[in-house]
């Protein structure tokens, strides 16, 4: 007999081979309901972006007031800060842009 002995069984256990991964589906049902909601409150304008691409219908346009709505509801309590101020910043570098003649890129290259 090995002196050795591992410190935990390996063996399968009853319990957990009878939940037939209904754990492991609703792990990641939870994680898509929880970054779907996350989405939704901290990137409404997508949300609106997504409904105005849709072919025009009756249905589409209820749809995009809503979004719209949604949309106005989340900036109201400053939901859309931080994509708004990434936009600025990513805006303000595409403006700016890459040339050689740039002074930052001179900078860079020395």
């Amino acid at each position: 007999m090995d002196s050795y002995e591992f410190p935990t069984d390996l063996t399968p256990d009853a319990d957990n081979d009878a939940d037939d991964g209904v754990a492991t589906l609703r792990w990641t049902a939870s994680v898509i309901a929880l970054t779907t909601a996350l989405l939704a409150l901290f990137n409404a304008h997508a949300i609106t972006g997504w409904a105005e691409d849709l072919p025009p219908g009756p249905m589409v346009v209820r749809l995009v007031a809503v979004a719209n709505g949604w949309e106005e509801t989340t900036a109201g309590l400053g939901l859309g800060m931080g994509h708004a101020r990434l936009h600025k910043a990513w805006t303000r570098l595409e403006r700016k842009g890459w040339s050689a003649d740039n002074r930052d890129v001179q900078m860079a290259q020395r």
